[in-house]
């Protein structure tokens, strides 16, 4: 009888540690799947863009690094980036280009393409 008494109280510390362990890492990935539920693919890539804002606001420069892997979908990503800002900042999708992504025939040496632009109000 003590032994059964001594297996029951392991079986229960081994299940709290489990519980313990797994319930945030369910609870952590649910998180990630909802961060990367905002993501858009470009060509089939996903690109993290650097978007630089101007004093003015109004102004911007992107930078779409690893853009060697599909330079269509970075050019395409972007624009996104500059539409997504205009819209949120400003709520037009106008956008005066500089450096137009229709303008990028080339990736840079450090993999990436720029663009420069600017929101019209």
């Amino acid at each position: 009888m003590p032994i059964v008494l001594n297996l029951l109280r392991l079986s229960k510390l081994t299940l709290r540690k489990f519980l313990f362990i797994s319930l945030p890492l369910l609870l952590l990935t649910g998180c990630t799947a909802r961060i990367n539920e905002n993501r858009v693919a470009f060509d089939g890539f996903m690109f993290s863009t650097k978007l630089k804002v101007a004093s003015d606001k109004k102004g911007f420069e992107i930078t779409v690094p690893r853009a060697h892997r599909s330079l269509n979908g970075a050019k395409e990503a972007g624009r996104y980036e500059a539409t997504i800002y205009c819209v949120n900042k400003f709520g037009t999708s106008d956008i005066t280009w500089v450096s137009s992504p229709d303008d990028v025939s080339e990736i840079s040496s450090s993999n990436s393409i720029y663009l420069k632009g600017r929101c019209r109000i």
